[in-house]
């Protein structure tokens, strides 16, 4: 048996949430570390396809996700956009 486990990037987090991609980075940071876990182990760096240049974001499991976002600076909306995904991977995951 495999075992699957969903990730969001910083970046879809952002596209959710309508929040600039480095806004993301920096509270999810912050979250993630008064959470005592370490941001740095969910690092991937990519190569931006327009402009060559290699660029950073993290890749999330469910929960650290979920920490990342527990910031007062998202809207109560915005949180809840991104549990609505997590909601269709879940189910989608059951379905299996």
């Amino acid at each position: 048996m495999t075992l699957h486990v969903s990730i969001m990037t910083s970046e879809e987090i952002g596209h959710l949430t309508q929040t600039a991609h480095k806004f993301v980075l920096k509270r999810a940071r912050k979250q993630l570390a008064k959470s005592g876990i370490n941001p740095n182990d969910f690092w991937s760096e990519y190569t931006d396809l327009i402009t060559g240049k290699a660029k950073k974001r993290l890749h999330l499991p469910k929960r650290e996700c979920l920490l990342a976002i527990n910031d007062d600076w998202y809207s109560d909306k915005a949180i809840a956009q991104v549990m609505a995904v997590w909601n269709v991977w879940d189910l989608e995951e059951e379905i299996k």
